[in-house]
């Protein structure tokens, strides 16, 4: 039997529809392969990304907060007793962390300044009372010993008697000047500003030398005192400055050695210098003579009736009067002493003297 014409058999057409959806279904897998590819590609990118971002965020976290891990350390260690630690500078002083690092390494060094601060101030108050029980305890002991003497009936006559007692007597004035001496210091130490007025200097140190005067009559002297000078300060502290600048001169060089005492203005401040021609004070001294209980060698000893605080008075009456003092001396030569005072316009003394 025959086909019709133009009609395609049945079985052709089958096999056309078999083999197309063949070639669909081919290609479906082709797809479905290569998206997934893609799929883990571009999984196992973002993964990698992800790590890389997580590794370099942690580098930078890590550095970046390095000083809060330092100062945590060095907080331990100071709890610890190490008071001279300080953070390394890791991170940019522009950013936080590095401000919070230069501010605690501030904070550190504020610490320590004050902690070194206390330590001095305390090592120099027990150097102090030390040095206090040291001299008290010479007069005491000799007042112990003459007392003892008298108890037991060793004075054997009148005139004995009285030597032991005028000796006595010697003694308690020394204790009663060293007392005087150390509650003015400790009242100098207590008073932040002195309550100033204005004085005639030029009469003060004309005052002064005549005392000085009348005390060793024989003593070659010059001086050289710029009338009216007048400063803001406390007439009897500047006498007793005067006091001390000329006692040690009496007490530590021999009666014919002469002085030189000048007073005089500068335009900027007032001058006053003490200069005598005595033995001198050695080289290694001169930076400790300001020091309270300092002698500078044998000849300025508590037997010539020093106590080494003369000149410590002085430097401490000049600093409450804003002034300076400065001391020259040269073994053979002689000794220099510089007081520098503000006049009573002037705001702040002038630097050198």
């Amino acid at each position: 039997m025959l086909s019709r014409p133009g009609r395609w058999p049945l079985r052709t057409r089958l096999s056309t529809l078999v083999t197309t959806l063949c070639a669909f279904a081919v290609a479906a897998t082709a797809i479905t392969a290569a998206v997934s590819q893609d799929l883990t590609a571009i999984v196992a990118v973002e993964l990698a990304g992800l790590g890389v971002v997580a590794l370099v965020s942690t580098a930078v976290v890590r550095r970046e907060l390095r000083p809060l891990e330092q100062a945590a350390s060095a907080a331990d260690a100071i709890a610890a007793g190490d008071l001279g630690r300080q953070l390394t500078a890791a991170a940019a002083p522009t950013t936080e962390v590095g401000r919070l690092a230069e501010a605690l390494n501030h904070m550190l060094e504020q610490i320590q300044a004050a902690l070194t601060a206390r330590e001095e101030s305390e090592e120099r108050m027990r150097q102090f009372v030390a040095d206090a029980s040291h001299e008290l305890r010479t007069p005491l002991q000799s007042l112990r010993g003459y007392a003892e003497l008298y108890q037991q009936g060793a004075l054997p006559d009148k005139a004995a008697t009285d030597e032991a007692v005028a000796r006595m007597l010697a003694e308690i004035h020394r204790m009663a000047r060293l007392v005087e001496s150390l509650l003015m210091l400790a009242r100098f130490d207590e008073t932040d500003e002195a309550e100033l007025e204005l004085v005639d200097f030029s009469r003060i140190v004309v005052d002064s030398c005549r005392d000085a005067a009348a005390v060793e009559p024989a003593r070659p002297r010059e001086t050289r005192i710029e009338p009216g000078v007048t400063v803001l300060g406390d007439e009897a502290q500047l006498r007793g400055l005067l006091a001390n600048l000329l006692g040690n001169i009496r007490m530590h060089t021999a009666g014919d050695i002469p002085y030189l005492v000048e007073l005089r203005t500068t335009g900027i401040e007032v001058l006053l210098r003490v200069e005598d021609g005595g033995p001198g004070i050695p080289e290694e001294a001169v930076a400790h003579v300001f020091d309270r209980f300092y002698r500078a060698g044998k000849s300025r000893s508590r037997d010539r009736g020093g106590s080494g605080l003369g000149l410590a008075i002085v430097a401490a009456i000049a600093e409450l009067h804003s002034g300076r003092v400065h001391l020259e001396s040269v073994p053979g030569r002689g000794t220099r002493v510089y007081i520098a005072l503000p006049l009573p316009q002037t705001a702040t003394p002038a630097v050198g003297l």
